[in-house]
């Protein structure tokens, strides 16, 4: 296991973030808050448009499919962690409270030369 899977397994310690979601619930979520019985729901969507693996932790869960795109529901926050440079060794984390209703995508931070810096870009509303 490399050195950022360790770090952020430590991280995913928190409950599923479906648990409390039916299938009622789930047809009825169209981006941006959605309330059920006093809870309120994040909806976002995270694409991987990066080269390769981003593994990333949402809310202390890690994201299943690192390479893929994925949709979130989540009633803790919308935080995000992650490393922003494969390049070094240790995990070069950092942190964003992603908005409700919004889309957003990993790529090349193209502000730095480093090749291996990644970050993470709002790419617009998910309606």
């Amino acid at each position: 296991m490399s050195n950022i899977e360790t770090k952020l397994e430590s991280i995913s310690t928190q409950e599923d973030l479906f648990e409390n979601l039916n299938n009622k619930s789930a047809e009825t979520i169209s981006g941006g808050r959605y309330e059920n019985g006093g809870g309120k729901y994040e909806v976002f969507s995270i694409y991987n448009q990066s080269y390769g693996t981003n593994p990333y932790v949402v809310d202390g869960r890690r994201t299943r499919f690192p390479s893929g795109n994925s949709f979130w529901v989540t009633d803790k926050g919308g935080i995000i962690s992650f490393d922003s440079d494969y390049g070094k060794k240790g995990v070069q984390l950092k942190r964003y409270n992603l908005r409700n209703g919004r889309k957003y995508a990993f790529r090349r931070n193209t502000r730095t030369s480093n090749p291996y810096d990644i970050d993470l870009y709002d790419i617009g509303s998910l309606t």
